[in-house]
């Protein structure tokens, strides 16, 4: 996996902006609090010095083991459809690098960020040290064990589509809680956003978008023998 350390800005700064004037404003997202969080995150950062100049591309960066650096404009998306605030305790499933719980960072007063890839934890650890933000927990191990320890929250995120929708998601949820996710049943990675609402012991669920993001594996059905 290629290491990742601190970039010197060589015009990352414009190309941010760039970025945020061509696909996020454009793109149905009208939050003035996620456009400034995405805006401030210096994606760049993130990604393995040899991507780094396709950082601000309108698309997901793969990485290996099954992650991915979210593109921009889905999460844009995703942060102001779930509207989290000054606060909310929220939470980042498969974090990879660390990009979603940058811009988190900057809406929600905490956010826990769990990786099972312990090289991706450790960097995602390293870079938000190094950018001075305080307010995210790195917890390496598998996913939602972190939802388990520190919940419930007020918003879970999942940083990667899923196949299938864990049984306990509400547990992990406080009341009025919201969870969103891309939910691609093929395990391909397209499918569409959906936002859950916990209100007392039901899940209340709304389709809010198409998207594309790479699969968290971990969320893959149970694979099936026939005879």
């Amino acid at each position: 996996m290629s290491s990742i350390s601190k970039a010197s800005d060589n015009g990352y700064d414009a190309r941010r902006a760039s970025m945020v004037d061509s696909q996020i404003r454009t793109n149905n997202v009208t939050s003035e609090a996620v456009i400034e969080a995405i805006e401030s995150a210096a994606r760049e950062d993130f990604v393995p010095e040899p991507l780094r100049s396709v950082a601000y591309v309108d698309d997901d960066i793969a990485l290996e083991g099954g992650r991915c650096v979210i593109e921009p404009r889905v999460l844009a998306r995703m942060l102001q459809a779930v509207k989290p605030d000054a606060s909310s305790h929220a939470l980042v499933v498969g974090v990879s690098t660390g990009y979603a719980a940058a811009v988190l960072s900057r809406l929600a007063r905490t956010v826990v960020a769990e990786e099972s890839v312990s090289s991706y934890a450790e960097t995602a650890t390293a870079v938000l040290e190094e950018q001075g933000i305080t307010n995210v927990v790195i917890e390496q191990g598998p996913l939602l064990q972190a939802a388990a320890e520190h919940g419930p929250f007020d918003i879970v995120l999942f940083a990667g589509s899923i196949a299938q929708v864990p049984a306990n998601l509400m547990d992990f949820l406080e009341q009025g809680g919201r969870a969103i996710a891309v939910v691609a049943e093929t395990g391909e990675g397209f499918g569409n956003t959906v936002v859950w609402t916990r209100f007392g012991d039901h899940l209340g669920q709304q389709s809010v978008f198409d998207a594309s993001v790479p699969a968290l594996p971990e969320f893959d059905p149970p694979k099936s023998f026939s005879f």
